[in-house]
């Protein structure tokens, strides 16, 4: 199967993965949200925010991992690939242990003087803490095996597993409606043994499948891998680090100045935009191997070209659900949820949009990472999300409104966008000219003639599931015919007349 194939089938392979995991994942949610109550809910979401903020070495770990072993795979030399997963692992052992203790002493200092829990909830909180600890430092040491797979791009396998652990979940929430003491602990406990089986399952069909997870490290060790590896992990780290920083400290302040309802209410926001995210990832997911293994093999142009290809295609995906879903917040939250959390809507909506400013350059990034000379621009891009930090503060605090620091943040990933395009055109040759012409326009002035007309529906005074309907029906409808007339190259008109003809005639 060649390459643009292989992107195609592995992305309707991820779409279909995705469309059972937002339906499992919302009602999943309900029952969570009504088992616990909002406060216990809160404290899971302001507990599982700080392990994702001291975890952030892990994040750095996969990315760099996938990025040297696809890189490898791309060089075509087994031998090669064998001793990057050998020393992958071995680094990421170490790292393992260094991440329990930075966890331990940063959940200690968090407990202690920063959050802001119900004195009856302290211990559970504790609790739920050290098994995400635990689960943390396993899927470290598990991450060599999950980037091995993505390298070969047997997404299907991936798959299967995390649908099972969608599947598991649902189960374990439907438990929670019936159980009656200590919720939020066996709840914190489920979820570790869940994740435990599924790395388990992962690391085993690795060993099994894949030559080069055979542990060997007296023989397949490379120390001279080891610096380039870290080095190229710790620029990487800093950028994931302030990026992080920034949404996680979010949580950390709104407890801080409004309290743990608060923190329900940032939580959903975050769960909503992270369905949603989905329908764009599964295209990101499957476009990056294919730029590591095009960089690894020389082929520049070549990345170049599924760079551009992947901002368009993932902006609309995005796109498509999350500016009706903006639109029309207040009425699926009603539906999802029956009693929405304060401020609940508006952190959505600002959530998306942000993510949405985002995705108009997300896919750069990934392509200086591929090249591998990252240390300038995440250096750049760091310091400005940190900045992002004491500014936040400081608006929440002459303010005294939530929405506030949203504000900051969103102002934040414009400017970020300008980093990334800028050092697209300085590391891996990007044309800016033509990357607005042929890539950011053909997206944008679709979208916004598409919202225009979407909003007028939106303020007609119908019923709610009639202009629900008719709000995307209308933004999707012209988006589409729009972004097919302007946005598609006659390239990628041809493949997709090529691929309806086809499931036409297989019919």
């Amino acid at each position: 199967m060649n390459s643009s194939n292989r992107i195609i089938v592995n992305t309707g392979i991820l779409y279909g993965q995705l469309l059972i995991q937002l339906v499992l994942g919302l009602i999943t949610t309900r029952f969570v949200l009504k088992a616990l109550g909002e406060v216990d809910y809160g404290i899971y979401m302001l507990v599982a925010g700080i392990v994702t903020m001291l975890s952030v070495v892990n994040s750095s770990m996969i990315n760099t991992s996938m990025r040297y072993i696809a890189y490898c795979l791309g060089q075509g030399d087994i031998g090669v690939v064998k001793k990057m997963f050998n020393t992958t692992l071995y680094i990421h052992i170490i790292v393992g242990v260094f991440v329990i203790l930075l966890m331990e002493i940063g959940g200690w200092i968090m407990f202690e003087y920063v959050l802001n829990i119900p004195a009856d909830k302290i211990f559970e909180a504790k609790i739920v803490y050290q098994f995400m600890v635990i689960t943390t430092f396993i899927s470290i040491i598990s991450v060599p095996y999950d980037a091995v797979m993505n390298a070969h791009e047997h997404i299907l396998i991936l798959s299967i597993i995390d649908i099972l652990g969608f599947i598991l979940n649902l189960l374990l929430a439907i438990y929670l409606l019936y159980a009656d003491k200590f919720l939020l602990i066996q709840y914190g406990f489920c979820m570790f043994l869940i994740q435990v089986l599924l790395r388990f399952v992962k690391q085993q069909i690795s060993k099994k499948k894949y030559e080069e997870c055979r542990l060997d490290f007296k023989k397949e060790i490379d120390r001279t891998l080891i610096k380039e590896i870290l080095t190229f992990t710790g620029w990487n780290l800093f950028g994931m680090i302030a990026a992080l920083f920034v949404g996680q400290l979010r949580g950390i302040f709104l407890n801080f100045f409004f309290g743990v309802k608060l923190n329900a209410a940032e939580g959903l926001g975050k769960q909503v935009n992270a369905a949603i995210n989905k329908l764009s990832t599964g295209i990101t997911k499957a476009i990056t191997p294919q730029l590591n293994k095009s960089e690894g093999a020389g082929n520049r142009e070549y990345v170049l070209k599924i760079t551009n290809t992947g901002i368009k295609y993932t902006t609309l995906m995005f796109a498509l659900v999350a500016i009706p879903f903006i639109l029309e917040c207040r009425y699926f939250l009603s539906l999802w949820l029956g009693e929405v959390p304060i401020y609940t809507v508006i952190f959505c909506q600002i959530i998306l949009l942000q993510q949405l400013v985002d995705k108009f350059t997300w896919q750069i990034g990934n392509a200086i990472r591929a090249v591998g000379i990252i240390r300038n621009y995440q250096l750049a891009e760091g310091c400005l999300f940190l900045l992002g930090i004491p500014i936040g503060w400081s608006v929440l605090y002459i303010s005294g409104k939530p929405i506030s620091i949203f504000i900051v943040e969103l102002i934040i990933f414009f400017l970020v966008s300008g980093i990334r395009i800028f050092y697209g055109k300085k590391i891996v040759g990007l044309d800016i000219s033509i990357f607005i012409k042929s890539t950011i326009c053909p997206i944008l002035f679709p979208m916004l003639l598409a919202f225009a007309l979407a909003y007028i529906v939106h303020l007609l005074p119908i019923e709610d599931v009639a202009r629900v309907f008719a709000v995307f029906s209308v933004f999707v409808g012209v988006f589409s015919l729009l972004f097919y007339c302007w946005g598609m190259s006659k390239e990628e008109k041809f493949f997709l007349r090529n691929m309806i003809v086809n499931c036409v005639l297989r019919k």
